[in-house]
């Protein structure tokens, strides 16, 4: 991914309540608040990931029964 795509997807997410997080300056922080962030994030991850497999099955369900 190139740094305009990565400009292009932030701009998609300006309106959302990540923007503020992707924007903020990390200097600031000290290592543990780092790391507690990181792990906050990963988890986060996780949860989306779920979502979206979730959101996945229902779909595949749904064309199943249709076919």
């Amino acid at each position: 991914m190139s740094f305009s795509d990565f400009d292009d997807e932030l701009e998609r997410l300006k309106d959302s309540p990540i923007a503020p997080l992707i924007k903020e300056d990390l200097a600031v922080h000290s290592v543990e608040m780092l790391n507690l962030r990181l792990r906050a994030l990963k988890s986060e991850i996780r949860r989306t990931d779920k979502a979206i497999e979730s959101k996945g099955d229902a779909k595949n369900s749904a064309e199943s029964f249709f076919k």
